[in-house]
């Protein structure tokens, strides 16, 4: 405990006291700018709630700004709160403690056992706000019912499973009525998945958020398993989906065209397929698995080259759900520089050929794809350049024409290595973890990789 910090919570505690503010009873209802005008009368920069009674309670902003400087240094001390919520609500949840611990001697001095009191007070508002809860999102993934599934701590399955596990279907008023709206839902969507996974340590809206991008980084398994024609548009509902089917008309020398396309991911993709082609890939689905659950609750061996991978899983998802090219093509090269922790474009196209080394023994002259004319030190110049040329508009985002993804050989290369590189690393990435003091660093990573790679092809010699 540092006596000088401990003295400057305190300092900051007592300031917060003296800009608290209790207005007194408005004679009127309030209504639309009046409630900002009763606010400012009294100097409220922060409106910490309205009672019952009638009164406003709040901080004149000396008091807001003594306010940020505690949350910041509870952060700082505390990786809880960095980590389960946004520095605007744990301060409003500072705020509170402040005036629970205070609430019948607000005019009094804190002293060093006041601090204790709310910093305790802090931490148990903090745990009820952050307990264990599990999401159930919906999602797009194919259009039937399939066998349920798990990638980690995320499960899959369809509608029809989650009625039955819920006895949806027994009568059940007080149960239906909880789903109902949920239901309802993804029947105005068309939608046939549900998936689930549990965060704690979060208060609800980040915990929300946890749980909706470790879905996108499962997703990412599920379409590194399905070919992407199928897969690219498999999505969580709560994301930029697309609806369903999309109606169109068109005029053409004064007379209209009209019609329906389905836009359904998986559409064609029966549920016996689907089985198999997951089943064919249950190592990269377990394997992506571990990178989901380091993502929510953040406990992994090499949380850097963790991190990376999830970084760049969820530029992948994104990338392969994007429906303009030029904008897709940017997302999954980011995707690939991010998981080579790339700091500069010197340094990306040096990680980029030292990956395509240890991962496929491919030289910078070699051909790729095999058999192409293209040759890997072109493929990793024009991934290089082409991203920065979109981002600094030298090259048009809108005309396709003038796509620099050639050299590459295109979208669908790139998303081929895009998976390739992510589902490689993962499995790759396991076997490392288990090697005592492995370094969180991607070049010792990559020299790993080759050398695993050159002892299993002596061995096959």
């Amino acid at each position: 405990m540092n006596p000088s910090i401990e003295a400057r919570k305190r300092n900051l505690i007592e300031s917060a006291l003296k800009n608290f503010v209790i207005t007194p009873v408005p004679e009127t209802m309030l209504v639309n700018d009046q409630a900002q005008q009763w606010l400012k009368k009294y100097e409220i920069a922060f409106g910490m709630d309205w009672l019952r009674t009638g009164e406003t309670r709040g901080f004149k902003q000396s008091g807001v700004t003594s306010l940020i400087e505690l949350t910041s240094i509870l952060r700082r001390e505390e990786p809880t709160y960095r980590r389960g919520t946004r520095p605007e609500r744990l301060a409003a949840l500072i705020a509170h403690s402040i005036v629970s611990v205070f609430q019948d001697r607000l005019a009094s001095t804190p002293t060093l056992n006041d601090v204790v009191a709310v910093e305790q007070e802090v931490g148990r508002s903090f745990a009820a706000k952050t307990v264990a809860c599990t999401h159930c999102i919906p999602c797009r993934i194919i259009p039937e019912p399939a066998s349920s599934f798990s990638v980690g701590p995320v499960k899959f399955y369809s509608k029809e499973d989650l009625i039955r596990r819920e006895n949806l279907s027994t009568g059940n008023p007080l149960q239906e009525l909880s789903y109902s709206p949920l239901l309802e839902f993804m029947k105005n969507q068309l939608a046939y998945w549900v998936a689930d996974v549990t965060v704690e340590g979060f208060d609800e809206a980040a915990g929300l958020e946890r749980a909706n991008i470790a879905i996108d980084l499962a997703l990412t398994a599920i379409q590194t398993a399905i070919p992407p024609y199928y897969s690219r548009g498999m999505t969580r509902l709560t994301d930029r989906t697309l609806p369903s089917a999309i109606g169109s008309v068109t005029k053409v020398g004064g007379h209209a065209r009209f019609g329906s396309q389905r836009r359904d991911p998986g559409l064609g993709f029966s549920a016996g397929a689907f089985d198999q082609f997951l089943s064919k890939s249950a190592p990269i689905l377990v394997s992506i698995g571990n990178r989901v659950r380091a993502y929510v609750t953040d406990n992994a061996a090499l949380p850097k080259l963790d991190q990376s991978w999830s970084d760049a899983a969820y530029w992948l998802h994104e990338g392969l759900t994007e429906p303009l090219d030029t904008v897709a093509v940017t997302k999954l090269e980011t995707a690939i520089e991010v998981l080579l922790s790339a700091a500069s474009s010197k340094n990306s196209g040096s990680r980029l050929e030292a990956a395509f080394s240890s991962f496929y023994g491919l030289s910078p002259e070699s051909p790729y794809p095999s058999g192409s004319t293209r040759k890997v030190k072109d493929v990793v110049k024009a991934i290089v350049e082409s991203r920065s040329r979109i981002l600094h508009g030298t090259l048009s985002t809108l005309t396709a024409d003038s796509l620099a993804t050639d050299n590459h050989g295109g979208r669908r290369v790139l998303e081929f290595l895009c998976m390739d590189l992510l589902a490689t690393f993962s499995l790759k990435l396991d076997a490392y973890a288990s090697i005592t003091d492995s370094k969180d660093k991607i070049k010792d990573f990559l020299q790993f990789v080759s050398a695993a790679r050159e002892a299993e092809t002596s061995k096959h010699a």
